[in-house]
């Protein structure tokens, strides 16, 4: 469907800016054909120039809620500004705003507000439909005469859409109970008026936009080219409009998306909208360009990172790295060092609508990133590629197994990743990706830690060869989270090789060596070989208390591991003998609430149980699982397993209904966070049975015990510890006399 114009006087000073040709979405509300009403609560307001609604606007029904709210509510609120990113759909948003509360109105005006200089003609036509002006006059007159007009009534909307600046709407703003809303790209409305920030549409959204213009497009087609289109509202249009057009399959489209960028967002005009997304954001950086070479440089800085907040303390720090031969970083390096002039280049990348400003931070939008890369030389983006590593891998967030750390882990890893470490040739980016596997891991983030870690380490291995330090390093941290996914089969043949590669190269006693050896006692533990996991873990300790000392975090996992081996082995009373100055030097090194010391106090518990203090068991339990749910969240694994400790330690104290309802929870959340093949999650299946006997639930205990048998001796064969203990806990329900339950062990990290 062709668009009509704004009205007689709406199209006079409209820009070609990017946020002129912005498509929304939102569920459409119930309209009549080609918008010609029949009858009276839903026909065109006495005084009306707005252009056709876009029959397929979907989504955005929050956002419309919400401003109708607001210009309600009367005062000041009734003067609302919608600002955000270029293509994200503040204009299609009010133009449905208007429509779907037209009968609330007896004026709707739209006015092109991007060059202030135009609005006093449009004003002037706003004057003569109202019937207050006879003709065209001068603008002061036209403001005088409609300002006048409209103070005295209250059933009227002005809308000023692309307006720049406040200072110059403000004295075009009528005062009264009417309502007037305005779009911007500009952020700094709020002493004029509430604002209200439209971000991309949400996936649901999105892929209803794309589903209404294309009927033959599927959810799952849709979905995934709303991802790759980031959900911006225009872009979305603009795809559909094109597969419409010529028939593409959406593979292909974005196939082509990924490999010429540039090129298919050139392609594609949906109706209403004069320029592509390419053509719109091109005018935007050509002007941002003769306006501000320094706010230029900052987007093709942020064109090289991820689609993600940028801190500011970032772009300060690659900036400073830029040499002032680099010449797109040139105008940025020379203000870096001056706040104030920074800031307003930061700014002026905001009001551009190519990026969103926020406090500390700009994001820039993905297919923004890959317009702005593709008109960059390729030599000079190979060169600003080569100063990005560089100052990203001097960005150290700090020790990632520290909680304390993770937030400013967060802010960088989408950067670190968008750099693509596993390619890059500086050592000290491979360094901070090799730590961001470890905070992922620390995290409970095994599945993308695994990712991440199986991708350096295949690519490492390719181009520095298999006895490469960084290789070796990748390996460890790939062993890691193939032993928290219980990936034994992966993970065997790949210690094997790695502890061997270490030892040649490194020696037995470098730390990468021991953390590899401490890795494999792991794995001997989880496959049963207890007696050889111990062998293990007595060498590690002994050897980094030599080369580390007694109170390195290292060796203190070693200790801690060596106390749970005691515990195992049936020797309660000479674990705690050396339990209790383990924790002390816990607490003392890495502080009580630290993930390593919790976890000590999580084994403590169970070495308690095994002597029957049930009480100080009890407490200790408590503590750690209530600080593991404030340190790492209910999800996390080691909390997971904090949980199932202390149902077992509800039970040896006759609180058998906590004790149950724990036991419930943590099998559900490992089922929903690990699988239901995991180790851990089969350990939580059985402590649930036996949690069920004891509230005499024999048949659904009996039930949980054979799935976990079955699936034990799948996994892990027959003779391993677990599936024995599967076994006789189903022999022991068959005949109504309880089980022996797991005892929810924590993973002792390394």
């Amino acid at each position: 469907m062709q668009t009509e114009g704004h009205g007689t006087s709406a199209g006079v000073g409209s820009g070609l800016q990017i946020n002129n040709f912005i498509n929304t979405s939102g569920v459409p509300a119930p309209r009549p054909a080609a918008d010609q009403p029949a009858v009276a609560a839903d026909r065109p307001s006495p005084v009306w120039n707005l252009r056709t609604r876009d029959p397929n606007f979907a989504g955005r029904g929050s956002e419309l809620a919400e401003l109708r709210a607001r210009l309600s509510s009367g005062g000041a609120a009734a003067v609302q500004a919608v600002h955000g990113l270029g293509g994200v759909g503040k204009t299609q948003l009010a133009l449905e705003y208007a429509y779907r509360h037209r009968a609330d109105y007896d004026v709707v005006w739209w006015i092109s507000a991007e060059q202030s200089g135009a609005i006093g003609e449009q004003f002037s036509a706003l004057g003569i439909a109202l019937g207050v002006l006879d003709a065209q006059v001068d603008s002061v007159i036209a403001q005088s005469k409609v300002k006048e007009y409209l103070r005295r009534r209250d059933r009227w909307l002005l809308i000023f859409d692309n307006a720049e600046e406040p200072d110059a709407l403000r004295l075009w703003l009528p005062d009264g109970a009417g309502h007037v809303l305005v779009t911007s790209r500009n952020t700094s409305w709020g002493q004029l008026a509430r604002t209200l920030q439209l971000d991309v549409l949400p996936r649901v959204e999105a892929v209803e936009l794309l589903t209404l213009r294309l009927a033959r497009i599927s959810a799952t087609e849709a979905g995934q080219l709303a991802e790759d289109l980031g959900g911006l509202p225009l872009a979305l249009a603009q795809a559909a409009s094109y597969l419409a057009e010529f028939g593409m399959s959406v593979t292909d489209y974005r196939q082509v998306l990924r490999e010429e960028t540039l090129a298919v967002l050139g392609e594609g005009q949906p109706a209403g909208y004069p320029h592509s997304l390419a053509a719109a954001a091109t005018l935007s950086i050509t002007a941002l360009s003769g306006k501000d070479p320094a706010a230029l440089a900052v987007l093709h800085l942020c064109a090289f990172l991820a689609p993600e907040p940028v801190p500011t303390d970032l772009v300060v720090t690659i900036a400073r790295h830029a040499d002032l031969q680099l010449g797109v970083l040139v105008p940025l390096a020379q203000i870096i060092d001056k706040p104030l002039q920074r800031q307003r280049a930061i700014s002026a990348v905001g009001a551009s609508g190519l990026a969103r400003v926020e406090l500390g931070k700009i994001t820039v939008h993905r297919l923004v990133q890959a317009i702005v890369r593709d008109q960059i030389d390729p030599a000079v983006a190979a060169e600003l590629r080569v100063r990005i590593e560089a100052a990203l891998g001097t960005v150290d967030p700090g020790n990632p197994r520290d909680t304390a750390t993770w937030a400013q882990w967060s802010t960088i890893l989408p950067h670190l990743l968008a750099a693509d470490p596993a390619r890059t040739d500086n050592p000290d980016l491979r360094l901070r990706a090799r730590d961001a596997i470890v905070y992922l891991l620390c995290r409970g983030d095994s599945r993308p830690a695994q990712q991440l870690a199986e991708n350096l380490y295949q690519e490492w291995k390719k181009r520095h060869g298999p006895d490469h330090v960084d290789t070796l390093r990748a390996a460890t941290e790939l062993v890691w989270a193939y032993r928290d996914l219980g990936q034994l089969d992966r993970l065997r043949p790949l210690i094997d090789d790695t502890l061997t590669r270490q030892i040649n190269i490194l020696g037995r006693d470098h730390p990468d060596t021991l953390r590899t050896a401490s890795d494999l006692a792991v794995v001997h533990d989880e496959l049963g070989n207890y007696q050889r996991s111990r062998e293990i873990d007595e060498d590690v300790y002994a050897r980094r208390v030599r080369v580390l000392g007694k109170d390195h975090p290292d060796t203190l996992n070693s200790a801690a591991k060596l106390v749970d081996a005691l515990g195992d082995a049936g020797q309660p009373d000479q674990a705690l003998e050396v339990a209790d100055d383990v924790y002390r030097r816990l607490v003392r090194v890495l502080g009580e609430d630290h993930p390593d010391t919790l976890t000590f106090a999580v084994n403590l518990a169970s070495t308690l149980g095994r002597l029957r203090e049930y009480d100080r068991a009890l407490v200790i339990a408590d503590d750690a699982y209530r600080r593991f749910v404030q340190v790492l969240g209910d999800n996390h694994p080691n909390t997971l397993s904090a949980a199932m400790n202390l149902s077992s330690v509800l039970v040896d104290v006759g609180e058998f209904r906590r004790a149950f309802e724990l036991a419930e929870d943590v099998y559900r959340r490992r089922l929903r966070v690990l699988g239901e093949e995991h180790p851990d999650t089969l350990r939580g299946m059985l402590n649930l049975a036996h949690a069920m006997v004891l509230r005499g639930q024999l048949m659904s205990a009996r039930r949980l015990a054979e799935s976990a048998h079955t699936k034990m001796r799948a996994n892990l064969g027959g003779q391993h510890p677990d599936t024995k203990r599967a076994r006789r806990t189903l022999d022991q329900i068959t005949t109504a006399m309880g089980g022996r339950r797991s005892t929810g062990k924590a993973r002792r990290r390394r």
